[in-house]
């Protein structure tokens, strides 16, 4: 299975295929480079992320990004802690466009330091799952003058420092999902599952972390529907908007379904 690669894309597991069928599918833009990539030897992952040398880079500057004259300028960190609150992951998703050269992906705690060690400009290009197109630097909520202010001068960017890891795995989901609570119902998309939580695209966020809400789940790779009590962990306020949730309450034969959805996920050989 050395040369088999599985992808994941609208929902389904596709596979196997050798490597240059996968870039001639990109280049064709049969697959997009926020779909996700499977080998033995790998997690599942962003081809973004798998092909980071080849995810182009745009032309500078890209359509609709011309220089703005502002520059705000970088300010100092406030505090030494990294708030999960802030709605921003830690994740190794964030590629940045310099000189020409393109780079990553980056944590975003380590995009900011390359910020403020002038080793990256506010008007240099980023990217991450969710945008369009490359944006500025200084044009992403991310990095916004009041964001940048509740952070300070970060010592360790070490995973356990900063981000919260996960009991489980969590792998692709599509489903679509109710949301409710005592005083409204929201409607969205799952986008990612594992046994301990999810990742729920909305249009706009409109509970606060710690709220609890009860999930109804359509079916998707778990073939029946199913209902959970969760706890909101995480708010997006950028692209995708979104929550992440932690569940509370998931009837075993439900997260039973789950483990074997994402075991599913791990294709195996066929010959």
């Amino acid at each position: 299975m050395k040369n088999e690669y599985f992808i994941f894309h609208d929902g389904n597991v596709a596979g196997p295929f050798p490597i240059p069928h996968i870039q001639k599918q990109l280049e064709q833009k049969k697959l997009n480079y926020t779909d996700f990539i499977w080998h033995d030897e790998n997690a599942w992952q962003m081809l973004a992320v798998y092909f980071a040398d080849q995810f182009p880079a745009p032309v500078n500057p890209p359509p609709g990004m011309e220089a703005q004259k502002a520059k705000p300028e970088l300010k100092a960190y406030g505090e030494e802690v990294f708030q999960e609150g802030m709605g921003i992951s830690n994740e190794a998703i964030w590629f940045l466009y310099r000189d020409n050269t393109k780079f990553g992906p980056y944590r975003y705690l380590e995009l900011v330091r390359l910020l403020q060690t002038n080793a990256a400009s506010q008007d240099d290009f980023t990217w991450k799952p969710g945008f369009d197109d490359w944006q500025r630097i200084r044009q992403c909520p991310e990095f916004a003058d009041t964001v940048l202010k509740r952070l300070t001068h970060m010592k360790h960017f070490g995973v356990d420092k900063v981000f919260i890891q996960r009991r489980f795995p969590r792998v692709p989901y599509q489903s679509e999902v109710i949301l409710h609570d005592e005083k409204s119902v929201v409607f969205g998309a799952a986008k990612s599952i594992s046994e301990g939580g999810a990742f729920l695209e909305v249009g706009k966020a409109t509970h606060a972390k710690g709220d609890r809400i009860k999930i109804h789940f359509t079916p998707g790779g778990v073939g029946v529907p199913f209902n959970c009590i969760a706890e909101i962990t995480q708010i997006s306020k950028t692209k995708p908007i979104g929550y992440s949730v932690k569940f509370l309450y998931l009837e075993e034969e439900d997260r039973k379904r789950i483990a074997q959805y994402a075991e599913s996920l791990a294709p195996r050989s066929t010959g």
